[in-house]
């Protein structure tokens, strides 16, 4: 496949300020940068020996954000397993061989991968329905699998962190290269090498066919939790539905001293205690800053 010279130098200026974004939003100490990278264990992750129970009757299925793996849900999942739950992931979205991250392929595909992966739990764990909790474009996978594919009915709760619900302008980054005429070009290599980034902007036909008709689906209970120094998924609020009956709350109201950004969401007990209140209402204590010292 040949690129011409604008394709290859608008690609190269979008990706120059897309990872400055990214970089942004690694913590000081690396250990965010390493979740891609390396390979984890945690332990009790997709156990099809795990017993569901009246309190815990359905299981949860984590799907990490862009660029990441199953290995990124490191803090919740040890928790959610800790507290009864079957837990499960699964690292969705590797393309053409490019090592070490996910969230690359399109995310049609994607949306698929995901939902093979929860109809092998759905028959393995005996049941008609699981819950999901998704971070950034983790977050919209499942919405499609239950819009377009053979989702529906299989989801009870829908918890997103960050999620790209309604698409992002990545911190400004695609309004600047549409005003200097780069953002078209760039696309064919975008699309080359990671064709679900294109597919994440607000103005994309992917978002809009994701939202047509309304962005929530009969009888899932949806939930969000956004933040407000979000970079990646900007406007921050971008990340809420919009429909009627959905829960959606800002972390910073729940603990106004919390500083997490995009990647960092899915580190704080503030928001892990936000998703197990969804996950089970009856249990639930308030999400707040000081959540840390109960989980």
């Amino acid at each position: 496949m040949k690129f011409s010279l604008s394709s290859i130098l608008g690609a190269a200026a979008v990706f120059l300020a897309l990872s400055t974004v990214q970089a942004a939003a690694l913590p000081l100490n690396g250990e965010a940068s390493s979740v891609a990278l390396e390979k984890r264990e945690i332990e009790g992750l997709n156990n099809f020996g795990c017993k569901l129970t009246a309190a815990h009757p359905r299981p949860v299925v984590l799907v990490h954000a862009t660029l990441l793996t199953v290995d990124s849900w490191e803090d919740f999942a040890p928790i959610l397993i800790k507290k009864g739950y079957c837990v499960f992931g699964l690292t969705y979205g590797k393309y053409k061989d490019i090592p070490g991250f996910g969230g690359l392929a399109p995310i049609e595909d994607s949306a698929q991968e995901l939902g093979t992966f929860i109809n092998t739990i759905l028959t393995k764990m005996n049941v008609t329905q699981v819950d999901v909790v998704g971070h950034s474009q983790g977050g919209i996978l499942a919405r499609y699998w239950i819009k377009y594919l053979d989702g529906a009915g299989k989801v009870k709760n829908h918890v997103g962190v960050s999620p790209i619900n309604h698409g992002t302008t990545l911190s400004n980054i695609v309004t600047w290269a549409k005003a200097f005429k780069i953002f078209a070009p760039s696309q064919p290599l975008f699309d080359f090498m990671a064709p679900s980034f294109y597919q994440m902007v607000d103005t994309s036909d992917f978002i809009k066919k994701l939202n047509a008709g309304g962005d929530t689906a009969e009888g899932v209970t949806h939930s969000n939790i956004a933040t407000q120094y979000d970079e990646v998924v900007t406007p921050w609020k971008t990340c809420f539905q919009e429909s009627a009956g959905v829960t959606n709350v800002k972390l910073q109201d729940l603990c106004f001293g919390s500083l997490n950004e995009h990647l960092l969401m899915v580190n704080s007990k503030v928001v892990l205690q936000f998703v197990l209140n969804q996950l089970d209402p009856s249990t639930a204590r308030t999400a707040n800053c000081l959540s840390g010292l109960f989980l």
